[in-house]
């Protein structure tokens, strides 16, 4: 008799998603603006013109990106050093991470409204990485 371990394709999907968009938004601008001239002003997180809005947001969004791994983790390993199911939590963190990306960007474009201003990598990863990780998490917890 072999054991067999089934391996959790959306844990899987999920620590990679969160993985890639906390390297984006580390070492991505999140948003910038146009002033005018030859003249940008970036939000990230060593950036002197982000608003406080948007920099907390990024901050919160490496806290809950990172709770997102570490469930991941949790679910792939064979001995879980979390017992309880973790699957609803994750998902409740991955809409915390889609809504804070979504309060990051609507602060730095309140604050830059009279210039020419677009969203960034820093922005575009954990926006991504939110929704597949709702969707992924909806899946996961749909096949309990």
């Amino acid at each position: 008799m072999s054991a067999e371990r089934k391996i959790d394709i959306f844990s899987g999907l999920i620590l990679l998603l969160s993985f890639i968009a906390f390297i984006m938004v580390i070492i991505g601008p999140f948003a910038y603006a146009f002033i005018g001239g030859y003249t940008y002003y970036y939000s990230c997180l060593d950036c002197e013109n982000s608003t406080p809005g948007d920099y907390s947001s990024q901050i919160f969004i490496l806290v809950l990106l990172i709770l997102q791994i570490i469930i991941a983790i949790n679910e792939l390993l064979p001995n879980k050093f979390i017992k309880k199911d973790t699957t609803k939590y994750g998902l409740f963190i991955a809409f915390l991470t889609l809504l804070f990306t979504i309060v990051g960007i609507v602060s730095f474009g309140t604050a830059y409204i009279a210039y020419d201003w677009w969203a960034d990598i820093g922005f575009y990863g954990p926006l991504v990485a939110g929704i597949l990780n709702i969707l992924f998490s909806y899946f996961k917890l749909k096949n309990k």
